[in-house]
């Protein structure tokens, strides 16, 4: 069987959130499947390290901006070019991060 694909930090500063939504839909899935059978403490840290990648790249702090131009857009004062989707969320190494390294 082929070793599955995990998304990575460095996805979040190549690749919009729409391009990530599958990916991060198809570990989802990948990790559902994993639990059932049990986790190792390998499967264990990847699946966390998984959660704060899908953590960063829908984070609710990113929308204030979005929900201010479709608000903006909806009273007919801009285009909507781009979108939450349409960002490149952005990796931000932090220091708890940097330590695990």
């Amino acid at each position: 069987m082929a070793e599955f694909n995990h998304i990575a930090w460095d996805d979040l500063n190549h690749l919009t959130r729409g391009e990530q939504l599958n990916r991060l839909e198809a570990e989802h899935a990948y990790w559902a499947r994993q639990e059932k059978g049990g986790f190792t403490d390998a499967n264990r840290a990847r699946r966390e390290e998984f959660s704060r990648i899908l953590r960063a790249v829908c984070d609710p702090a990113d929308l204030t901006d979005p929900v201010g131009h479709t608000a903006a857009w909806l009273a007919g004062e801009c285009s909507t070019d781009t979108s939450y989707w349409d960002q490149i969320p952005r990796h931000r190494v932090t220091a708890r991060r940097r330590r695990r390294r």
